[in-house]
């Protein structure tokens, strides 16, 4: 068997409409409304062996984005985690990913939604480097608040518009503020340590599986305290982190121009992204 023989015979399987395909066999129409609108939801989640990461509360919040915009799961939840279950098994992945994207389906006249389309990607993943979480990362700051902030639309325009720009100033994404308080970094929740008080928020903002994941976690570690974050009030924070599927707790040491704290990952910081870590296996060998 040659080289090219054997990358077919491990070509990645997805799931597309009821059909497991090569990616290559996944195509939309082009006047689904998820491309002529961004109508569609979605969710990603990490898949550890044979264990996928917080299932439940992935499919709870893609339920919950769906309704919002009623827009309809094309099967019910039951039969989606049956086929994460199966795609699993098909590609044995030792450390994969998974991202389930529902659209609002053909248009018949350009605007109206069809009928839902469902596509599941089946992936390797990889985590970021770990440079990140020894040294901390920036973020730029601007002024903007998303449409429908509890749902995990897969309308990302205005970040996608900024990327440019917070690579080019040596940042690794931006923070949504609207001149008074802050509400989320484009893909990720916000936390901050004020003294030993562990704070986030929950208005306007996505409600990250990592970060009640991480609250979980925080218990009996730190008093927790959840309400509005003022962006004068994170810039004078000594340490500060953003969560996420991909991220886990990834620290903040720098905000725009200024440095959080000393610039450095601090101590609570690196407590509780240990914790996680041990949290995380703890639900993987549980599972």
């Amino acid at each position: 068997m040659n080289l090219q023989t054997t990358r077919m015979a491990k070509e990645t399987v997805h799931y597309f409409n009821g059909n497991f395909v090569p990616k290559h066999q996944i195509q939309f129409s082009i006047d689904d409304v998820s491309i002529l609108r961004g109508y569609a939801v979605f969710e990603f989640f990490k898949i550890i062996g044979v264990t996928p990461l917080f299932l439940e509360d992935h499919l709870d919040r893609l339920e919950h984005s769906a309704d919002k915009l009623n827009l309809e799961l094309p099967i019910p939840k039951e039969e989606i985690k049956s086929v994460v279950h199966q795609l699993i098994a098909k590609n044995q992945f030792a450390y994969g990913s998974c991202k389930i994207i529902v659209t609002g389906g053909e248009s018949s006249d350009g605007f109206s939604p069809g009928k839902s389309q469902i596509v599941m990607l089946s992936n390797e993943f990889q985590d970021p480097n770990t440079e990140l979480y020894e040294n901390g990362v920036s973020l730029m700051m601007h002024e903007y608040q998303r449409d429908f902030p509890e749902v995990k639309s897969t309308y990302y325009a205005q970040a996608l518009s900024l990327q440019k720009q917070w690579l080019a100033e040596g940042h690794i994404d931006t923070l949504y503020h609207n001149g008074t308080y802050i509400s989320e970094v484009s893909r990720s929740n916000v936390f901050f340590f004020d003294g030993d008080k562990l704070r986030t928020n929950q208005e306007g903002v996505l409600s990250g599986v990592t970060r009640k994941n991480v609250l979980k976690c925080a218990e009996g570690l730190f008093d927790v305290e959840i309400g509005p974050i003022r962006l004068d009030e994170l810039l004078k924070a000594e340490e500060a982190f953003m969560t996420s599927t991909s991220k886990r707790i990834m620290p903040v040491v720098k905000l725009g121009n200024q440095l959080i704290g000393k610039g450095q990952v601090g101590k609570k910081t690196k407590k509780l992204m240990q914790a996680f870590d041990l949290y995380i296996e703890d639900y993987v060998s549980e599972g």
